[in-house]
This record gives C-alpha cells, sequence and structure tokens, in this order.
C-alpha cells in the first residue's frame, strides 16, 4: 500500500490490519500465478525444439494436456485472487464506512467533509482494484528477468533495460499529473456538491423558475470541472500511449534479438516466440501500474480528505462514564463561535442559564444569531471557545447520543429523516435498539402531547406512513408538528424550540402553546425562539440578541419596558404593551 503514500489515520491503518490476511493470501495467489504464467512459455519452446523437428504427435498432445492443466489452475488462482480482492473491499467498508458516517454526523463543519464516503469509494475501488493488482506482480517480474538470463544474457539485459525505461515513464508521469490531478479533484468535488445542493432545493428551483438559470450555471461548473479532470488525464494519457510503444516497441525488439541469436546459434527457434512472451509479461505489470496512475492520484487525494475528517472529528465510539440523568440546568459560560471560514463571529461571549420549570424566549433581528445559539444548546454543533453544561457537567463530557435523548431539538426546518411517522417520533429508538413495545407507547404519548394523534390516524397507514414517500407528502404544519412530538418524545428535560409556530395554524399553535406549558409543568427548561407574541406570552424571561451577542436578558415585563424606551427596536417590539 505504500505506493498510495500518505499519512494513515489510525482508524484507517486498523481497517487495513483487518484486511491482512486477504492482502497475504492474494499475495500468495499471485506468486502462483506469476509462476503459471511461464507455462505457455515453455510450451512454445517445447513445440518449436521438440515436436516440429521430430513430428512427436504424443509429445504435442502431453504438452498440451499439462499446459492446459497449468493454464486451468492459473484461472482458478486468477479467480481466486479476484475473489480475495472483492472480500477486502466489502470487508473495508464494513470496517470504516460506519465510522466515517458517524464523524461527518458529528463534524461541527460537515459542509468541508460532505463528500467523504464518495472519496472513501474512490480509495477503496483503488485499494481492491488493478493497480494493487499490478503491485502484486511487479515484485515476481524477477521470476521472467532470472528466466530470460537462463536463456541467454542478451534477452535479460533487454528486460532490465525495458523496465528501466518504463520506470523513468512511470515516475515522470506521477510527477507531471499530481499537480493537474489535485485541481481536478477540487473541481470535481465542488461540483458535486452543487448538484446535491440544487436536487434538494429542486421545489424552489421551479416555483421561482430558476431551472434553466440552475442548469447553465450547472452545466458550467460541471464544465469547469470536466476540464481539470480531463487536464489531469490528458497529462496521463500522453504517458500511457509512450508505455504501450515501449512494450510493444521492446516486445519487437526482443523478437529481433532472439532471432540474431537463433542465427548465431546461441538459443534454440523455439526461444524466439519465448523470448517475446517473457518480456511481454515482465513488463506488462509496470504498464498495468502506469495506466492505473490517475486512480491512484484520486486515492491519494481521498486520503487526504479522509484524513482531514478524523483529525477533525473525536471518535464517538470512545465510551464516557454514564452521568445521572440531568434536571435541566443548562449554563453557558463565554460562548464563541466563528464561520466556517474564521473571518467573523456568529456568536461572541454569550452568558446565558436555563432554570427546569422556567420558560426562555429568545428574541432578536433576522440574523442575530438566535439559530445559532439554539443550535449551540442543542448540542448541534460545538462552540469554537467556552462551556455549555448542564447540571455542572460539560456537554463534551456526555455520550453525544445519551445526551439527546434528554434534549428536545425543533429547527426552524423541522428536519424530519426518511422513514415513517413514528420512526421520526421516536428518534429512531427501534434502530438504536431499545424494545420496540415501549418505544410504541412513548410514540403516542409523545403524538398526544403534541395535539396530534388524531391528525397522524388519518394518515394513510397513520403511524406507519412514510415521510415524503411516494404516495404521501406532509405539508408544512404537519412537519412542524411531528417534529414538535420528535422533540417532545421521552420527557426531555431541556427543549430548545426554534421558531415553532412558523408554519401553524391557529389549531397548531394553541397545542404548542399547551405543549410547552405541559414541559414547564414537568420542570423542564425551555428555550423558544419566536416572533409571535402570542408563543412567548407565558415566558417567564426574554433574551433579546444583535450581532451575535446577548443585548439585554431579564424578566418578560423588565425587557418589555427597556424595548419601550430603546430607539433601536427589533422584531420584539411588537411585545409593547403586553
Amino acid at each position: 500500500m505504500n505506493f498510495l503514500t500518505g499519512k494513515w489515520p489510525k482508524q484507517m491503518q486498523e481497517a487495513v490490519a483487518a484486511c491482512k490476511s486477504h492482502f497475504y493470501s492474494t499475495a500468495m495467489f499471485s506468486a502462483l500465478v506469476n509462476v503459471l504464467f511461464l507455462a505457455p512459455t515453455l510450451y512454445m519452446m517445447q513445440v518449436y525444439d521438440r515436436v516440429v523437428p521430430t513430428g512427436g504427435i504424443l509429445t504435442l498432445i502431453a504438452l498440451t494436456v499439462i499446459v492446459a492443466v497449468a493454464l486451468g489452475a492459473l484461472a482458478a488462482l486468477d479467480n481466486v485472487r479476484s475473489r480475495l480482492m472483492v472480500r477486502a473491499s466489502l470487508n473495508l467498508n464494513e470496517q470504516l464506512a460506519g465510522p466515517i458516517m458517524n464523524r461527518l454526523i458529528a463534524a461541527s463543519r460537515p459542509e468541508t467533509s460532505r463528500s467523504a464516503l464518495r472519496e472513501f469509494d474512490t480509495l477503496r475501488q483503488v485499494m481492491t482494484g488493478p493497480a494493487v493488482m499490478a503491485a502484486f506482480d511487479i515484485p515476481w517480474t524477477p521470476i521472467y528477468l532470472i528466466v530470460a538470463f537462463m536463456i541467454h544474457p542478451a534477452l535479460g539485459l533487454l528486460i532490465c533495460v525495458s523496465g528501466i525505461v518504463l520506470a523513468t515513464i512511470a515516475i515522470t508521469n506521477e510527477r507531471r499529473a499530481r499537480a493537474s490531478a489535485g485541481e481536478g479533484h477540487k473541481a470535481a468535488l465542488a461540483q458535486h456538491a452543487l448538484q446535491d445542493l440544487l436536487v434538494g432545493k429542486a421545489e424552489i428551483i421551479r416555483a421561482f423558475g430558476l431551472g434553466r438559470a440552475m442548469s447553465n450555471r450547472q452545466v458550467a461548473h460541471r464544465t469547469e470541472a470536466l476540464i481539470g479532470s480531463t487536464r489531469a488525464q490528458l497529462s496521463t494519457t500522453h504517458f500511457t500511449a509512450l508505455t504501450k510503444f515501449v512494450r510493444m516497441f521492446m516486445q519487437s525488439v526482443a523478437l529481433g534479438v532472439a532471432a540474431w541469436l537463433a542465427i548465431r546459434g546461441e538459443i534454440s527457434v523455439g526461444t524466439i516466440i519465448a523470448a517475446s512472451v517473457l518480456l511481454s509479461r515482465a513488463l506488462q505489470p509496470l504498464e498495468q501500474l502506469v495506466g492505473a496512475w490517475p486512480q491512484v492520484l484520486q486515492a491519494r487525494n481521498a486520503i487526504k480528505t479522509l484524513t482531514e475528517l478524523f483529525e477533525s472529528t473525536g471518535d464517538g465510539d470512545n465510551r464516557r462514564t454514564s452521568l445521572p440523568d440531568p434536571s435541566g440546568y443548562v449554563e453557558l459560560a463565554n460562548v464563541t463561535l466563528r464561520n466556517p471560514q474564521g473571518t467573523a463571529f456568529l456568536l461572541r461571549g454569550i452568558n446565558l442559564w436555563l432554570v427546569p420549570g422556567e420558560i426562555v424566549g429568545l428574541v432578536g433581528q433576522s440574523g442575530s444569531g438566535k439559530t445559532t445559539l439554539a443550535r449551540v444548546i442543542a448540542g448541534a454543533i460545538t462552540p469554537d471557545a467556552g462551556e455549555v453544561r448542564i447540571d455542572d457537567a460539560n456537554y463534551a463530557d456526555w455520550d453525544n447520543e445519551l445526551l439527546a435523548q434528554h434534549i428536545g431539538y425543533l429547527p426552524q426546518d423541522s428536519g424530519l429523516l426518511p422513514g415513517t411517522v413514528a420512526e421520526n417520533i421516536s428518534r429512531f429508538a427501534i434502530s438504536r435498539g431499545e424494545n420496540p413495545a415501549e418505544v410504541d407507547g412513548k410514540i403516542i404519548e409523545a403524538a398526544e402531547k403534541a395535539g396530534i394523534h388524531e391528525m397522524i390516524l388519518r394518515f394513510p397507514d397513520g403511524y406507519d406512513a412514510v415521510v415524503d414517500g411516494p404516495e404521501f407528502r406532509l405539508s408544512g404544519g404537519q412537519a412542524q408538528r411531528i417534529a414538535l412530538a420528535r422533540a417532545l418524545y421521552g420527557n426531555p428535560k431541556l427543549l430548545v424550540l426554534d421558531e415553532p409556530s412558523s408554519a401553524l395554524d391557529a389549531q397548531g399553535e394553541a397545542a404548542l402553546i399547551n405543549a410547552v406549558e405541559q414541559a414547564k409543568l414537568a420542570q423542564a427548561a425551555v428555550l423558544m425562539i419566536a416572533h409571535r407574541p402570542a408563543i412567548l406570552a407565558n415566558a417567564d424571561r426574554l433574551v433579546v440578541m444583535n450581532k451575535g451577542a446577548i443585548e439585554r436578558q431579564g424578566t418578560r415585563a423588565e425587557v418589555v419596558e427597556s424595548i419601550k424606551h430603546t430607539a433601536q427596536q427589533p422584531n420584539v417590539v411588537n411585545f409593547k404593551g403586553r
């Protein structure tokens, strides 16, 4: 694997180590395959040197049977080593696909590594494909070289010279293609990211009549990516063609040299064709490696992407000490967060506390940082500085999935996932191994708290209706109410609701207010972002944000009175007089 070069993360090293038996077995079978590749050479030598001069038909039959058995064994062994590589590919997928996906989900900057699984597939295919098979064959080239020297030193020297020429071409190819391959790789990743984004926004594109504009934009990006990849391919195509020319020319030269030696009586006539076959077989792995070099370069870039992912994210599989169930007291101390580019602050020195049995309303102008703060409190993103604690324990001290069970989070866009209504409400608890009967009871309880049990029963297939399936699509209000039920599932001690009424009608809004009041009575800490005054009418405290910082906070009456006397009135101006 050294030909891939690159810094391998520990997890990838362990995954490759788990496939060592496959690679060792493949290397062993490759040795046998390369030995059996000598059979046709020996067969031709015997036919021309023994059968033709003597007319020995029985000898010809015997030799043919022997070579047939040898080639049959060769084909069987080649099939076995190919199957071993398939098994290794599946094993690598089993070892790494899960950890990579977990890290993508856990990454605070997932946009920087959204292509990691695609990169992993590229690496996996190269590690178990033709390039590696050629690498296993190259060490056995000396066998053919030794046989060639045994026939005549001139043939051995010819193979050595040919090998040096091809190795020089391969090294030059690598150096020339490295820069262009990196540029093409980056352009391709950007193009794929834009494509995924456009497909996800198809409805908006149709609604605004942007189909042609977005199509033209995508074609332009795709063309740019293709130009980059084509430049890399063209830089290797010349060398691939040159490699093929060198191999075929040297094969012809081998015939000529062998013929010259045969004329001089230094070798037999049968050795003429054998010399050509030996040289071709000796150089074939080098030629295959040069041809597969673009894929090898892609694999090297894939290693860089995966290394960045593993180094920038923690190991979600590390076991943490189980902490007692929290009561819901949350404290933020000097929480700061920058944008992905690190050029601006999204949150600046946030100090805030949430108390069980209390509703805190978070208000402010659009872009003031409310949603970002909600994501931090919900554990969706990790701040760059400062601490977020629940019952004095830092969020980082918790296993993320265990902590999430105590937090009910409703994002702005509902965030329902592919699956049934029941699976979404239960946060896919059965897939986590929880008891189905207990899960069903909690699902019904959460739906009733959100006031949507009857609504769900009217869906096609009820709780088993597939979210956004081919026969059923949720409205915005329905999706938001199901997301509310998901937030309430399991009676969490912390509720974070981001614009929970944005898509609700009057009935849904009344159900929301009732659900929040019930959560408060159950001693849950509630943080709610809202623009409608009625939603925050029962808030105990209000927090006003401006430009990523808390501008003021206090009881609802104090903040409303303060806003009345402030010249700059944010969206919460509607609270005046209430």
